[in-house]
């Protein structure tokens, strides 16, 4: 794997683990939970995680099997997505060289 295959595979794997802790906090602050959701950390959240928003329309309640479709759907989309900008951001600086 060349190095920027490898920058932007690192790149892609954070954005599916800022989406997999984004899924995480949502298990530990479930509507069950004695545990309220921080309004800000759901905010810092959804900024780091902008496909997040695609799960609005859904109803997917935690722990459902359509939870963990559309979740899995989202993180990829969010790598993809961190992949994508960190591959226009090398190429932005390689031009510029």
């Amino acid at each position: 794997m060349s190095t920027r295959a490898g920058v932007n595979f690192r790149s892609a794997m954070l954005g599916f683990a800022v989406t997999a802790a984004f899924v995480s906090y949502q298990f530990v602050t479930d509507p069950q939970s004695p545990i309220g959701r921080n309004p800000a950390l759901m905010l810092m959240f959804v900024i780091l995680c902008p496909p997040s928003l695609l799960s609005l329309p859904f109803d997917a309640e935690v722990g459902m099997n359509g939870f963990y479709i559309l979740w899995a759907v989202i993180g990829m989309l969010n790598a993809a997505l961190y992949a994508s900008v960190r591959a226009l951001i090398s190429r932005r600086f390689k031009k510029a060289d």
